[in-house]
């Protein structure tokens, strides 16, 4: 590589470094504006700590209760919302398809999938804990529940999104419906699929939470209860804190398993957006 290939290399690289700051920016103008507003609220307003704790008051907490107290709780909850998000995940794409592809099991199954969500989990819950005790159990249930209708959803909207000719192109080829679902249709619908994915893998980790806060001994909602009671909001919003980095991590898996296997969606729609 010569000088002037080096030099021109470089300068590519400092105009995507500027490219990505500039995007970027206001993101990170944002953050600081509401570092800044969190620490100085109880100055300004002159109200006591236990209102809204300054945010090295609530990480300090997070690090300190960390070892006894957060990390083997947060276990727990982690492990309701796996276990809760993957069984939601093989019922609802199995549901998903059959309502999709079976106009019999359409009829008998999507009315009773659409009143699983009109009834409120909080009053299921109560239920869930004297049929099943204070155990993982319930909660896994209830993470189910709350978890498995997006992606249902849209598991149905992907199958149903491959277009007329192409369905009549493939009838006239002779190919059998597994050849349509599993050649055509169900890889068209990856892209919605993941998209519930995504969305059942952040509200998966409410449906946890909600299940331990009506009945658990262990868990970060027990945490937060105890610490509410004694009015130790920083500890409160620390265990808000390891929840929500428990959503995100679980919205970050689900996307780099989605980047690897529809990498053809993301090259696909970039091209579109440099024709555009």
């Amino acid at each position: 590589m010569t000088d002037i290939d080096q030099k021109a290399e470089g300068r590519s690289a400092a105009r995507k470094l500027r490219s990505s700051i500039i995007d970027y920016l206001p993101a990170i103008l944002l953050i600081v504006a509401l570092i800044v507003f969190w620490e100085l609220f109880n100055v300004v307003f002159d109200q006591p700590d236990y209102i809204l704790p300054p945010l090295h008051d609530i990480l300090y907490a997070a690090y300190v209760h960390a070892a006894d107290q957060f990390l083997p709780n947060a276990w727990v909850t982690f492990q309701e919302v796996i276990i809760g998000y993957l069984v939601a995940v093989v019922s609802g794409l199995l549901i998903g398809v059959g309502i999709s592809e079976s106009a019999t099991l359409r009829r008998a199954s999507l009315p009773l999938v659409i009143s699983s969500q009109a009834v409120p989990i909080l009053a299921i819950a109560p239920v869930l804990i004297i049929w099943f005790g204070f155990g993982m159990t319930p909660k896994i249930i209830i993470v189910v529940l709350i978890s498995f209708f997006p992606i249902v959803i849209t598991t149905v909207t992907g199958l149903q999104s491959v277009s007329r000719d192409m369905l009549y192109l493939l009838d006239s080829l002779s190919a059998s419906r597994w050849q349509v679902l599993h050649r055509v249709k169900f890889p068209a619908a990856l892209p919605y699929i993941f998209a519930g994915l995504k969305n059942s893998a952040v509200i998966s980790v409410i449906g946890a939470f909600v299940g331990e806060y009506v009945g658990a001994i262990e868990g970060l909602a027990p945490v937060m209860i105890l610490a509410n009671s004694a009015f130790q909001t920083d500890v409160v919003f620390a265990a808000i804190f390891y929840l929500s980095f428990m959503g995100i991590f679980m919205y970050l898996a689900v996307t780099l398993i989605e980047r690897r296997m529809i990498r053809w969606h993301f090259i696909a729609r970039g091209s579109a957006g440099q024709g555009d």
